[in-house]
């Protein structure tokens, strides 16, 4: 993964067959550093699985900064934008912000760029994934690392206390801990990398 922040690293193990099981994570969103102005496309191809074709096909609505968009050749600006992707999604809603779609006219308009006026070399994206494409491209990246926000980590695994049973060990750098420790200590924390791997990887 591309420029990831310099952070402490947590790596968490878990049967395989309850990997999928922690994808929904990616909905609260991960930091990923980038140049400034990269587009949309180029800044979606660093990741595993994010093809030409599978944004083409499977990624049906984009939302950057909360407005819904079409073109991968906008650049990512500001100082924190948001990205957020997801499959098709039901009903009339679903239409109007499905990419390309007849309906998008029924859009409000907002300004999905944000400001510009500070040019800065790289930016922080927040990138949240939804439904099938968190599952069809989750796992890899859990395995392969990626940096989220520690709170938001741990208001995760503490409403999710069958994902926390499904723990078999936790490491933070190079220190095996328990999970009542780990809880603790991520509140004291901004933000770790996190990996998730299967006990085969």
């Amino acid at each position: 993964m591309e420029d990831q922040l310099p952070l402490s690293d947590i790596r968490i193990t878990v049967p395989p067959a309850a990997l999928p099981l922690f994808t929904t994570v990616l909905q609260s969103g991960i930091e990923v550093k980038v140049p400034h102005g990269k587009t949309l496309g180029k800044f979606l191809n660093t990741f595993p699985g994010f093809t030409a074709e599978y944004l083409a096909d499977t990624v049906q609505t984009i939302f950057l900064n909360g407005t819904a968009v079409d073109d991968l050749t906008l650049p990512l600006t500001g100082s924190n934008p948001v990205l957020a992707l997801s499959a098709a999604m039901p009903g009339l809603a679903g239409a109007i912000f499905r990419k390309n779609s007849f309906h998008s006219a029924l859009r409000t308009e907002t300004n999905a760029l944000g400001s510009e006026s500070v040019q800065q070399e790289s930016i922080t994206v927040t990138l949240k994934l939804f439904n099938s494409i968190a599952r069809e491209r989750g796992e890899e990246m859990l395995k392969s690392g990626l940096c989220i926000k520690a709170d938001l980590l741990a208001g995760f695994l503490t409403k999710r206390p069958n994902l926390l049973q499904q723990i078999l060990n936790i490491h933070f750098g190079k220190n095996e801990m328990d999970q009542g420790e780990f809880l603790r200590i991520l509140p004291t924390l901004s933000r770790v990398n996190l990996y998730v791997v299967g006990t085969n990887d």
